[in-house]
């Protein structure tokens, strides 16, 4: 008989079975064996096979990333990030070639192996770093903002119009109809 081959499964729909953990500790509690767990709960044989590999628990066992270690690893990664949202609440937006600029420097500095040329990390770096944090950050072209807009928005000046606004209501007595919203722009 013929050895059945498995379909292929999407890089995106891996490691997504539910019964992961639960197989792992019935194997490892001998209560059945390797072949038996992957039918029991609908997790491939060979994914059981390569988490076994791994002592522990195996709830932590589960949560293994796969793929390949990134280049400047989760600390510096997360504190680029917080860099970046540091400088957008600055009202300084940064470039994708600054983000490139400060990871090749961060390698560096840090003595890490990498691949970036030319002082700067490539195009793929900055892409692939993008993907892992894209629920945190996402960049566009920074636009420019006054110094003095920036300066200008604080919680005194808004009270300060807040203030005025409500004497001029007052003053005046307007009905609502006749408020209307004229900005400068």
């Amino acid at each position: 008989m013929p050895k059945k081959t498995e379909k292929y499964i999407p890089k995106n729909a891996r490691k997504q079975w539910e019964g992961n953990a639960m197989a792992i500790r019935a194997i490892k509690e001998n209560s059945m064996p390797c072949r038996q767990a992957a039918k029991t709960f609908k997790v491939p044989r060979s994914t059981l096979q390569r988490l076994l590999k791994h002592n522990g628990d195996p709830d932590q066992i589960v949560k293994t990333v796969l793929g390949r270690k990134t280049i400047l690893g989760e600390n510096l990664e997360r504190q680029i990030v917080e860099y970046i949202l540091t400088m957008e609440a600055k009202f300084y937006g940064l470039t994708r070639r600054d983000i490139r600029i400060m990871a090749y420097t961060l390698a560096v500095r840090n003595g890490l192996d990498h691949p970036f040329k030319k002082e700067i990390a490539g195009r793929s770096w900055l892409d692939a770093f993008l993907r892992r944090h894209k629920k945190i950050i996402s960049l566009r072209r920074p636009t420019g903002t006054s110094f003095a807009r920036a300066l200008g928005f604080n919680s005194e000046n808004a009270s300060r119009f807040y203030d005025n606004l409500e004497k001029g209501y007052n003053s005046h007595n307007f009905p609502p109809h006749r408020i209307f919203n004229c900005g400068n722009e």
